[in-house]
């Protein structure tokens, strides 16, 4: 009868170690999910922020160039008529030498 009792709190204490230990195991899991889960949500933030200021360089960098394409079509103006100026300058400047 002594072996069958200790066969018997053997079998249960088999029993509840293998209970135990599946159930720490998937506690252990679902916690590491959650970590994951949490670890995810954070870099997922980082790079959102990362990509919002990267679109708003962006967007300076075009409106910087919309700009700098304004000056330099104002400077193409200016010297286009710099030039017929000097174009006008220079006949007067022929008409004076043929003249003396």
């Amino acid at each position: 009868m002594t072996i069958e009792l200790s066969l018997l709190l053997t079998g249960i204490s088999v029993a509840f170690a293998v209970f135990f230990g599946i159930t720490s195991k998937s506690r252990n899991d679902r916690k590491d999910t959650e970590q994951e889960t949490e670890d995810r949500t954070a870099t997922h933030t980082i790079l959102m922020t990362k990509l919002e200021h990267i679109e708003e360089t962006v967007k300076e960098i075009k409106d910087d160039n919309r700009e700098l394409k304004g000056e330099v079509r104002e400077l193409r103006d200016r010297v286009i008529a710099v030039e017929q100026s000097l174009k006008s300058y220079h006949k007067r400047l022929d008409g004076i030498k043929t003249d003396q």
